[in-house]
């Protein structure tokens, strides 16, 4: 047997993922998250792994998702760095945009985002190339020798380098690296030319000062990664997950590792692609809540929208990644008082340690998933790795004394607050990726995943009038499944800016071929076979009097050899720009506003191997069979159900019937997840064991 093995970090708990190559037999482990250092539970759930015959010499790749490069960007823990920039550039940081979120109203209470490196570290360098390329004034070497020097002694460790205009040519900054591998060779050095290839000097230098500052701790952790696989005795290959949703050597990420700061998240996009695939549910709306935070994505026609910028935090970064929102809000979120008796539900989280109060390990924070164990919606079994056993009398006094007492109501009432609150939250998220982005969420089935996510998705459903939500087989270890899912890939960009009157198509079809050439050739590198390596073509396009682009998609093949840009694809392509902006913004200006091209982009992809979505064996039972037996759930009071206690079936998920449908409410159970069928709601079970539930 020759085994795959995905791996996700999360903030709670580590998926692990195995699936036999050959026969599609998956095997599941999940261990307690250690975010003190996270190799630690990569290592425990890798040699979790034996205790289900999956041996490290079997393993042909491990992939792996990550949340380090985002946490550290969020908690601003990252490592001091220096900038080098052009003469007269040294507050480019400063000057950003002029934008400000939510428009000019709030000027007067915007703060700019906090710098990634300070003034003090900001060096300036002579030299000068213009936007054409040409070199307009020589490379001050000296002065690049003695900013080397005095980083050197300074101690600062890794140093960001984005000249003007170096997207077009990058002459000079690979001038500064070779000064500094002889000056300075032990420096961790970003050249913005390298990471992106676009204008837009802000986000270029803000993307490379974030960059480096995550590589010396990124570059640590995948070499404890590659150590622990070591130590368990495989040789198996590392491959991390990016943002835009393609697998890249673990090498590949200390060098570049701002391109993985969506990674766990995209990968959980991947497995919804896949599972909807086999449901016959091409669009759909993923919720994958966890511990600590819930990421909402929109998948329309079997595949995720992407963005050629994405923005965590307060930093708008220069890379492409899947179309995710990400929300403050997961299982471990705690619940407070804040000002005149308001309820407030996150950011903050209880984690992993000591975690929510029913969780007994010392959590005394009322969260989310204590309302859940209060109202009964968590039968008092184990969770995550089974190690856990729910105390619902902790979480009872949790709810009580931090927010029952202080409102004067009961802890059932409290509880019930504290999931409103928590479900209309996830559903205004829902809404920025789905209605502000001119999509309809009603013609959406909501796919729910993550430990948390099935606990929510009827009653965010109904919020948002979705009438379907469709639930994986292992939604707790989606994620991971998910690495299992996917290629390997690498993107490239070029900044093309011309008017639609102004393009040569000679010109525009040499640049085509070479930024797709120059996709495949980074394929190729991977070791995957020639024919299975392909390249996706895109075309960023704006109207002349826009700022901001949309990218379409021209060409997408698996013949291992770029294909020309002919004059009928580029007339198509702008079409598709037309209908693009009409669908996403409601109105276009076709015949009204030139088309502008702005960069060609591609990818080039190595297709590997997907594993079989096997069918679940038909069971002889009905629900009445598969019935733990009755608790008592407390339920939301809505049109058509009176609410209050009811009487629930508790279902365990390996005992479901297939093709069989019953009516809420209903509890279904298993070891990485719970699902909540609300009242008004029927569920049945497809061929592949997916949960697809109806509204009445």
């Amino acid at each position: 047997m020759t085994w795959r093995v995905g791996i996700d970090i999360g903030g709670t708990f580590t998926d692990v993922v195995a699936i036999d190559e050959e026969t599609g037999r998956r095997v599941y482990e999940k261990v307690p998250s250690t975010p003190w250092d996270p190799s630690e539970s990569f290592a425990n759930g890798l040699g979790g792994l034996t205790e289900h015959g999956v041996s490290a010499n079997d393993t042909a790749m491990v992939m792996h998702g990550t949340t380090v490069a985002t946490n550290a960007i969020l908690e601003s823990k990252y490592s001091e760095a220096g900038l080098i920039v052009a003469h007269g550039h040294r507050e480019v940081l400063e000057c950003a945009r002029q934008t400000v979120p939510g428009g000019f109203g709030n000027i007067a209470y915007w703060e700019k985002p906090p710098r990634v490196v300070p003034l003090e570290l900001v060096r300036e360098v002579k030299g000068r190339m213009a936007h054409t390329g040409n070199e307009m004034a020589p490379l001050d070497s000296d002065s690049v020798r003695a900013v080397a020097e005095e980083f050197k002694s300074m101690g600062i460790e890794a140093v960001a380098v984005s000249l003007l205009n170096s997207y077009r040519n990058p002459a000079h900054e690979e001038a500064v690296r070779a000064i500094f591998a002889e000056v300075y060779p032990d420096c961790y050095l970003t050249l913005s030319s390298e990471l992106s290839r676009e204008y837009r000097e802000y986000e270029r230098t803000l993307s490379t000062c974030l960059n480096t500052a995550l590589m010396p701790a990124l570059t640590r952790y995948v070499k404890q990664l590659s150590g622990a696989i070591e130590k368990s005795g495989g040789t198996s290959e590392l491959f991390v997950m990016q943002s835009n949703g393609g697998l890249v050597p673990d090498a590949d990420i200390a060098t570049q590792p701002i391109k993985a700061v969506l990674s766990g998240p995209a990968a959980g996009v991947l497995a919804a692609c896949a599972f909807g695939r086999v449901a016959d549910e091409p669009d759909l709306i993923t919720l994958d809540m966890g511990g600590t935070s819930t990421d909402i994505c929109l998948i329309e026609n079997g595949r995720p929208h992407m963005l050629a910028e994405g923005k965590i935090e307060h930093y708008n970064i220069k890379t492409p990644m899947v179309d995710i929102t990400t929300l403050g809000a997961g299982g471990g979120s705690i619940a407070s008082i804040v000002g005149d008796d308001s309820l407030r539900v996150g950011p903050q989280s209880a984690g992993a340690s000591p975690g929510p109060a029913a969780y007994g390990k010392g959590g005394t924070e009322a969260t989310v998933t204590d309302a859940h164990v209060v109202l009964g919606r968590i039968p008092e079994a184990t969770l995550g790795d089974g190690s856990i056993t729910v105390d619902r009398d902790a979480a009872r006094q949790a709810i009580a004394q931090n927010i029952a007492d202080k409102l004067g109501v009961s802890p059932e009432e409290a509880a019930l607050g504290i999931l409103r609150l928590a479900s209309e939250n996830m559903a205004r998220g829902i809404s920025l990726t789905s209605v502000a982005r001119g999509r309809d969420p009603r013609r959406f089935t909501l796919f729910p995943f993550g430990g948390a996510g099935g606990l929510h998705a009827c009653r965010c459903a109904e919020i948002m009038q979705t009438a379907k939500v469709l639930v994986p087989l292992a939604p707790g270890l989606a994620c991971a499944e998910g690495l299992l899912m996917t290629d390997l890939r690498t993107d490239a960009v070029y900044t093309y800016v011309r008017r639609e009157d102004a393009v040569e198509l000679a010109e525009l079809q040499q640049a085509y071929r070479s930024i797709a050439e120059e996709a495949l050739t980074a394929a190729r590198r991977d070791g995957v076979d020639q024919q299975r390596i392909g390249v996706e073509t895109f075309l960023d396009f704006r109207y002349s009097s826009q700022a901001y682009e949309i990218r379409v998609q021209v060409d997408s093949h698996f013949d291992g050899d770029p294909h020309e840009l002919t004059e009928q694809a580029w007339q198509k392509a702008i079409e598709q720009f037309h209908d693009a902006h009409e669908r996403t913004y409601g109105y276009s200006y076709k015949g009204q506003d030139p088309v502008e091209i702005v960069a060609l982009a591609a990818a080039g992809i190595g297709e590997l191997r997907r594993p079989p979505i096997n069918e679940v064996t038909p069971r002889n039972t009905t629900w009445g069979d598969a019935n733990l037996g009755d608790t008592q759930v407390f339920f939301e009071s809505k049109a058509g159900h009176q609410g209050g206690w009811v009487s629930t079936p508790v279902y365990p998920r390996d005992a479901l019937p297939v093709g069989v449908s019953t009516s809420g409410p209903a509890i279904v159970v298993q070891e990485d997840s719970t699902f909540v069928l609300e009242p008004g709601w029927s569920m049945t079970v497809d061929k592949n064991g997916q949960i697809l539930a109806t509204r009445d």
